[in-house]
């Protein structure tokens, strides 16, 4: 009882919805957006509590957060990768969480704090429940058909992988096919995922 895939809620996890996050993709499409980010030095990016500062010319990021005790702002190193597309020419930007170093797409407003869902303890309220484990547990076999098992040395989850590279001896009509079904399962967990926050935002509405 109580074993993956059985539908448990972690009791010591708190819930994902209730906090603000900040997406790394949607930043990096707001740098993008700036016909004249170039011509700039610094480029600040709003937050819920702060802002994320942008260093153009060297290419770095520090998240500005106010601090309601000492009256005054707070600086941290936020460390961002790009990761180019399969199709060789797209980007994504992801950040890398200030307190454990891991590369992720999204990070939380955690009391005072920036930091990824796993230093934060947070837990998708529907991301325990059998229907969501299983959407996971077939990404996973998939990913391991792929020969792709260091994932978790950089996401949070499976679902957080954006590209799976083929491996050099698998046939490309296979590796599309089983990419395919990836993505597949990946689109059907963020539009679940999307559900839950929707149903989250209207209850507090009320």
């Amino acid at each position: 009882m109580g074993g993956y895939g059985s539908g448990g809620h972690n009791k010591t996890h708190r819930r994902l919805e209730n906090f603000h996050r900040v997406d790394s993709f949607a930043f990096y499409d707001y740098l993008m957006g700036d016909k004249y980010l170039y011509c700039k030095t610094t480029v600040q990016y709003p937050l819920n509590r702060g802002d994320i500062i942008y260093h153009v010319q060297s290419r770095t990021a520090l998240i500005k957060v106010l601090s309601v005790q000492e009256g005054e702002y707070r600086y941290v190193d936020l460390p961002l990768s790009r990761v180019h597309g399969i199709d060789g020419k797209s980007v994504r930007m992801y950040f890398h969480c200030p307190y454990c170093g891991r590369r992720v797409r999204y990070l939380y407003d955690y009391y005072k704090h920036y930091a990824c869902r796993k230093c934060a303890k947070l837990n998708y309220s529907c991301q325990q429940k059998s229907g969501m484990d299983e959407i996971r547990l077939k990404m996973e076999r998939i990913a391991e058909r792929l020969d792709y098992q260091w994932w978790r040395n950089d996401f949070d989850c499976i679902a957080d992988v954006y590209y799976i590279p083929k491996p050099h001896y698998m046939r490309w009509a296979k590796y599309e096919k089983l990419m395919q079904e990836f993505r597949a399962l990946k689109k059907e967990y963020e539009r679940n995922i999307e559900n839950a926050l929707m149903k989250a935002y209207k209850a507090l509405c009320r």
